[in-house]
């Protein structure tokens, strides 16, 4: 028998373990009859039991065949955090909801209007939840495509600083309609540019600020470069920046949005001057996203956006954005948020009318600090933190897109404790201005033309409208009109509304899934999976045949197991990420238990590590596994709604696609849970009888107490780096040291250097530099102490080359009696398989 891949719930086995915590739970059903008739099927129920509040008095959700299932428990865990089953997929509303909801769409319940229509507050009388409804006024061609663009792209995002979309509703064939959830402080703007008389509307405060700029940051981050295709909002400001209860950002408003693959801007990603990291390799795009071509950038030729917000090089003709257009944005957003000023404001004398170049010639002048806010009081801010707010706004903001950084690279130097010195400012008087005005004393009117050092147009390249009708401030509840992109035809159109395809998971007939696996033969048979077996096939959608894997569970009659299937499937559905296995969809018929997920023909990153023929997995594609790994666990810790605990992160969970691309999957064992703003991740803990996970990647403290943490997940993550860097598995009774973590401490004891744990099969062609640097990750990660270890963030920033965080890491080494105390259980277990003969 092998110790390879020995799964273990300690101290009872898997059945009484899982049974046991199924005993504890309580069961939630759906009450909601229109969610009930568009879902059929038990894991329908049960995934519909996200979208609605649980039936005072129900215990379970049943099928046709009696077999229930159990979901996640919904017990408070201390610190006001609560497990999670709630978020589900987006659904369709019906009018008559809304429409009473909204109190049939009355005037005190706008929470604001812009160019495509209003915004109303709404309570759901199904469940009494408050949300946000969009109107959209008109639907000309270009209504419509908005309307299908915002639908396509929010339907599938999934970050806690991104509005979540409920769900949508046509009305009549005309009338759109989208829900979000309801922002109680509203947008951003709202309250950064409330007059100082508007005694009921808060000043924001200087914490609040970084913190509304860094969860905006996040939000575009999560877009340019951590989903299958990047997505160019085109349209950030701050109107388009919604605040929760706890004021944090969340970024709306998709409606100019388009996709641009990752093929098409990996040149983008390249920041020599600024040091930065490139972009993780590119990524074949993926079928879900391929159903939205008509959204892709490069067929898009007209200009998207708002004036003051948009940058330079949209004015110019044949311009295509990037996601360098979205960071220039995102730079006019952080002046605003640290100067209180708008960045157009026509009250302005006319050389300081856009924002933009009033902090630019204050740079010039030496006196950037003198456009800090002045609502903010006197000793509420550092100086050096606006001043470094203000800076890294104008940077993002050069005219020059090249110049500017990228998002990833923002995200890290407005991270909490970094203050390392920002790349120094141009002279901005060879600058040419963001727009510059001209008048007329003889009709009295205000032409805008555009400047550009690329083009050599002798005529202005971008007109506006009449001046009076450009700027709509919020002050009077209307935002900024758009640009060209948003005026035209108005004209309301004969046809029905077309909706796009929003490819969420959905259940498969038994019938699709004999066919996609030629009835479960052998032949299409790719791995042995937890529990189950995977097999490959193509499934027939609605935009061509899809490459797909089928899971299959074993064992179908074993409680534990339907109460694994039924978490899998509660929190797959949930999460998007582009190294995450994205799920497709489930079947249920003939008492099977079967997962559909996206797939690309590939391997388990195991099985390349443990593979002794000549394919030797390559130390470039090595490093790329073990930064994408990170950049999903750290959107599972931090950067979704709800906090997520993988709890099974072995390299047996990892699939590599052709390109070598990894996805994380294996979800049974995964925990949601709710956050809370005013607690640390780093602390939560779930409780549950017993350890569950496979022997080898459980952290001691997990193993002891079965209290599952975040820093339970950065263990089993630093046991992979280790595989990763010496080929060798987490277990295997066959070396004279059984545990991996055993071999490497008892090298660091001996003060060996750490290159002497490189993969043999490598033959030396590393990186050495990046060797070093995963191996002594890997050791920091499996320290025994879990306040000795990274954080998911730290290990992201470390990995794009930040060693000054790992040197700090370094210094807590354990010494050997520490280790010994603290892994005296997995000690133990090994001796007991010693004995038994277990290798």
């Amino acid at each position: 028998m092998s110790l390879r891949r020995l799964c273990f719930v300690l101290p009872m086995d898997v059945d009484e373990a899982v049974l046991a915590a199924a005993e504890e739970a309580r069961y939630r059903v759906t009450a909601c009859q229109t969610v009930r008739s568009y879902v059929r099927g038990t894991v329908g129920r049960m995934l519909s039991c996200l979208r609605c509040r649980s039936c005072a008095g129900a215990d379970r959700c049943r099928d046709s065949s009696g077999m229930a299932f159990e979901d996640i428990a919904g017990v408070d865990e201390g610190g006001g955090r609560k497990l999670a089953g709630s978020g589900g997929s987006p659904r369709i509303f019906s009018y008559s909801e809304l429409y009473i909801g909204a109190e049939g769409f009355s005037d005190k319940e706008v929470l604001g209007s812009g160019g495509f229509g209003r915004v109303y507050r709404a309570v759901l009388p199904s469940d009494g939840t408050t949300v946000a409804v969009k109107c959209i006024a008109s639907h000309g061609d270009r209504f419509e495509k908005s309307f299908q663009a915002e639908l396509a792209a929010v339907a599938r995002l999934r970050h806690r600083n991104l509005v979540r979309l409920r769900g949508w509703c046509v009305h009549g064939g005309e009338e759109l309609l989208l829900v979000y959830d309801y922002m109680p402080n509203r947008s951003l703007d709202r309250l950064l540019f409330a007059p100082a008389s508007a005694k009921q509307v808060p000043v924001l405060s200087w914490d609040r600020r970084r913190r509304i700029v860094a969860g905006l940051a996040a939000a575009l981050f999560y877009l340019h470069e951590q989903l299958d295709t990047q997505i160019i909002h085109r349209d950030v400001k701050t109107s388009n920046v919604m605040l929760d209860a706890e004021y944090n950002a969340r970024l709306g408003d998709f409606g100019l949005a388009r996709w641009l693959e990752h093929a098409v801007c990996a040149d983008d990603a390249a920041q020599p001057h600024l040091e930065v990291s490139p972009s993780p390799p590119s990524l074949r795009l993926s079928s879900s996203a391929s159903a939205n071509y008509q959204f892709r950038l490069m067929d898009t030729s007209r200009i998207g956006g708002t004036i003051g917000y948009l940058p330079p090089e949209s004015f110019q003709r044949r311009a295509m954005g990037t996601a360098k257009s979205d960071v220039f944005s995102f730079g006019i957003v952080l002046l605003e948020v640290a100067t209180g000023r708008r960045a157009v404001d026509l009250a302005y004398p006319d050389d300081e009318i856009f924002m933009l170049d009033w902090v630019r010639r204050l740079s010039d002048e030496g006196k950037l600090l003198n456009a800090a806010d002045g609502k903010l009081l006197d000793g509420a801010y550092a100086l050096f933190d606006i001043g470094r707010l203000i800076h890294l706004g104008l940077l993002c903001s050069l005219h020059d897109p090249k110049a500017r950084p990228t998002m990833k690279w923002v995200v890290e130097n407005l991270s909490d404790g970094c203050s390392g010195d920002l790349p120094h400012l141009p002279s901005f008087v060879a600058h040419p201005k963001y727009i510059s005005l001209t008048s007329s004393s003889d009709s009295g009117t205000t032409t805008i033309t555009t400047e550009s050092t690329v083009t050599t147009q002798s005529k202005p390249v971008y007109a506006t409208a009449a001046a009076d009708t450009i700027y709509h401030t919020a002050e009077d509840g209307r935002s900024s009109s758009r640009s060209a992109d948003s005026g035209g035809n108005s004209r309301r159109s004969s046809r029905p509304v077309t909706i796009p395809n929003v490819d969420m998971p959905r259940e498969i007939s038994y019938k699709d899934i004999v066919a996609i696996t030629n009835d479960f033969s052998e032949s299409q048979v790719v791995a042995e999976l937890d529990f189950g077996t995977g097999y490959e096939g193509f499934l027939d959608s609605g935009h061509g045949r899809v490459h797909v894997l089928v899971k299959r569970l074993g064992m179908k009659t074993c409680p534990a197991l339907r109460v694994r299937f039924a978490r899998e499937l509660c929190n797959l559905a949930k999460l998007r990420h582009r190294n995450l296995v994205q799920l497709r969809g489930w079947c249920t018929d003939h008492g099977e238990m079967l997962v559909v997920y996206d797939y690309s023909p590939g391997s388990l990153l195991s099985h390349y590590l443990i593979r002794r023929d000549d394919a030797v997995l390559p130390w470039r594609h090595r490093y790329n596994i073990v930064k994408a790994l990170a950049s999903a666990i750290l959107y599972l810790h931090e950067e979704w709604d709800e906090q997520v605990i993988h709890r099974n992160i072995t390299s047996s969970a990892v699939f590599l696609d052709p390109e070598l691309n990894p996805r994380l999957g294996s979800f049974a064992l995964a925990e949601f849970l709710s956050r809370n703003e005013h607690h640390g991740g780093h602390g939560v803990v779930i409780s549950t009888s017993s350890a569950r996970g496979i022997f080898g990647y459980m952290s001691p403290e997990y193993m002891e107490t079965g209290e599952a943490t975040t820093m339970a997940d950065v263990y089993s993550f630093g046991v992979v780096v280790l595989e990763v860097v010496t080929g060798t598995m987490a277990v295997d009774g066959r070396l004279p040291e059984v545990l991996l973590v055993r071999k490497v401490q008892l090298l660091e004891q001996l003060s060996r250097p750490v290159e002497v744990l490189a993969d043999r099969r490598l033959d030396g062609k590393f990186d050495s530099r990046e060797l070093v640097r995963l191996a002594k990750l890997g050791i920091a990660c499996t320290r025994s102490d879990p306040t000795a270890r990274p954080s998911m963030r730290k290990i992201v920033s470390i990995l794009d080359g930040n060693d000054e965080f790992l040197d700090k890491f370094e210094q807590r080494k354990e010494s050997a009696e520490d280790w010994q105390r603290r892994n005296a259980a997995n000690l133990a277990l090994v001796r007991r398989f010693q004995a038994l003969g277990i290798h």
